[in-house]
């Protein structure tokens, strides 16, 4: 599951990035390159259109980031190996004497 959520969430952000590129800063957008349609009535459309799929592409990365970050799992840490005492002894070996 965790995969199918990640591939979601990079598509949906390459798919941002590209419809953010087509919009105009200055409120043209794709409407500005149709020229002569806008008599037609379908730029508005378009920019509706535009307009709803950077909203729900901005709500399913952040669902999906959401969602992935409540089923990731904390890593453990792993235990610390023991160190050696002074003199040469390992703990755990009882009972053997140093040698110098």
């Amino acid at each position: 599951m965790i995969p199918l959520i990640s591939i979601l969430l990079v598509l949906a952000s390459v798919l941002l990035i590209v419809v953010v590129f087509v919009q105009n800063p200055k409120g043209g957008g794709l409407s500005s390159d149709f020229g002569a349609a806008q008599q037609l009535g379908g730029v508005q459309r378009t920019n509706d259109f535009i307009e709803k799929a950077t909203w729900t592409l901005a709500a399913v990365i952040l669902v999906a980031s959401i969602g992935l970050t409540t089923m990731m799992k904390p890593a453990k840490a792993k235990e610390q190996p023991k160190k050696e005492q002074p003199g040469g002894q390992k703990p755990g070996t009882p009972g053997q004497q140093p040698t110098q």
